[in-house]
């Protein structure tokens, strides 16, 4: 029986010989409207990939972590214009990779093909979950929903049902991952701080309680 594919070893093979760039948090790699050639292989920090609504808001829909290969339209064969724009959360490392090379070497190898398109199919769904979040009736189960979702994919796990988010976390970023104001959110983030659902041992340092999460 063949080994499953492994997204790390599959990226490291692509990246192999090549130089990282590092890239500030809050850099734009990809703009809406772009035609790219050259794809990104992040090994290190968080991308955001958002939109902007009709009033100039940013709507985030979703937050990828290292390892990733963006932009996603690479797997639909990157010929129309993004649909979204790609910025860095936090400092990142990536390597820039032809887009053509790329698809040459999934070509060539099954498991490099298989392994991304297995996380790539993960992202979907992971993507279609937190647009699903976004339709939530009020603004209290949306940020429940955001909560749940960085817990599940950003957070560490510290002690006594606590998980910290891995980067920092305000409420404006609350915010644009539920698409409501700011001042919504910060109240729901104050009920919920006094529910002892969530606490802030530090200014942007977010900890969420799993069990009491779980139970709303």
């Amino acid at each position: 029986m063949e080994d499953a594919p492994n997204l790390n070893a599959a990226l490291e093979k692509i990246v192999e010989g090549r130089h990282a760039k590092h890239i500030p948090g809050g850099q734009i790699l990809l703009y809406e409207g772009d035609k790219p050639l050259e794809v990104f292989v992040v090994t290190q920090g968080i991308v955001k990939v958002y939109d902007i609504d009709e009033q100039g808001n940013e709507k985030i829909l979703h937050l990828l972590r290292a390892p990733a290969l963006i932009p996603f339209a690479f797997f639909s064969g990157m010929h129309d214009p993004l649909k979204w724009f790609y910025v860095t959360l936090t400092d990142c490392d990536v390597y820039p990779i032809p887009a053509t090379e790329l698809r040459d070497m999934m070509r060539k190898d099954w498991k490099l093909a298989e392994a991304l398109t297995v996380e790539f199919s993960e992202d979907v769904h992971e993507l279609l979950v937190r647009l699903s979040s976004m339709g939530k009736s009020n603004a209290r189960d949306k940020v429940v929903a955001a909560l749940k979702f960085l817990m599940v994919c950003h957070a560490t796990e510290r002690h006594s049902g606590w998980w910290r988010v891995n980067f920092s976390v305000n409420h404006q970023l609350i915010a644009d991952i539920c698409g409501i104001t700011r001042e919504s959110t910060a109240l729901v983030m104050k009920e919920l701080q006094t529910e002892s659902v969530i606490r802030n041992p530090r200014i942007t340092i977010l900890e969420i309680h799993k069990e009491r999460l779980i139970a709303l």
